[in-house]
């Protein structure tokens, strides 16, 4: 390839980059997507390039921010600024875990809902999901969590057994409209199994309905995470967790503010950045249709 060709290469990739950025959406969401990337790669390499670790203790008791320690240190003594983006895999990766669970288990049991066509299973299944939708997530959750005891694992199982069903309703409701399509029936008298016409048509496009859902679900999950931790639910010390360093640090928030301010703005980093692309892909649909 010659230094022209590659140049007009690059310049190419350049123009359609641009032009998708300046589609409705588009400057939202690659600005939500640096975002996230953003303290999600540095929260899980940090720890390899931190000069302290979560847990040790670096120095005097509430220190405030310094070049030393740019975040300061909490009333162990403990670095902030090691603890906020240590705090990463917990809050982020537990709130993965607590989307993509419920996201696999409710889109099944919602395809499965839009196949059945035995009406008291679907009754009693239906009956289940709305049961179960109707209290609060977050008030089910602490009285779950009383149950099983705190624990981050243990959130991921609430999550799991409670979340599952918006994400049934909804992929039911997109099933039973996929499978009235002509499409679906042209494949019937093709002879396609009903594995194939389930596995290539239907559950594709059930899942991209799921998957939108999922991404502005992941914003309330990580806010319940961080919310069950500071209530003392959640993450156990000395774990690094941004609810429960706003927790410890909300005794001190007059005279050691930077305890409670830096996992705030943490948190709102990653909520901020995830509604940016959730709004910019809503922009984007709304601009296609």
């Amino acid at each position: 390839m010659t230094q022209n060709q590659a140049f007009a290469n690059t310049a190419s990739r350049t123009e359609r980059i641009r032009e998708w950025i300046s589609k409705p959406g588009g400057f939202g969401i690659i600005t939500g997507v640096i975002m996230f990337t953003s303290i999600t790669v540095v929260g899980f390499l940090f720890r390899f390039i931190s000069p302290y670790g979560a847990d040790e203790f670096v120095g005097e008791s509430f220190e405030s921010p310094s070049f030393a320690h740019p975040m300061g240190l909490d009333q162990l003594g403990r670095d902030v600024m090691t603890r906020v983006f240590a705090a990463v895999p917990a809050d982020i990766g537990i709130a993965f875990l607590g989307v993509s669970i419920p996201l696999v288990i409710g889109t099944v049991v919602g395809i499965l809902l839009g196949l059945a066509k035995n009406k008291y299973f679907i009754s009693i299944v239906s009956s289940l999901i709305d049961g179960i939708i109707a209290f609060p997530l977050l008030i089910i959750a602490i009285a779950m969590v009383t149950f099983l005891g705190p624990g981050l694992i243990n959130v991921v199982i609430i999550l799991a057994i409670m979340n599952w069903t918006r994400y049934a309703r909804i992929a039911r409701t997109r099933a039973v409209v996929v499978l009235s399509q002509n499409y679906i029936e042209a494949t019937k008298l093709m002879g396609y199994s009903r594995r194939r016409v389930i596995g290539k048509h239907v559950a594709p496009n059930v899942s991209s309905e799921s998957l939108a859902y999922a991404l502005s679900d992941f914003i309330l999950v990580i806010i319940i995470v961080s919310g069950l931790s500071f209530l003392g639910f959640a993450a156990r010390p000395p774990t690094a967790e941004w609810g429960s360093m706003i927790a410890d640090g909300r005794t001190y928030l007059g005279s050691a503010w930077w305890m409670t301010i830096f996992p705030g703005l943490a948190l709102c980093w990653s909520a901020i950045s995830l509604s940016f692309i959730v709004e910019g892909l809503s922009r984007r649909d709304r601009g296609n249709s």
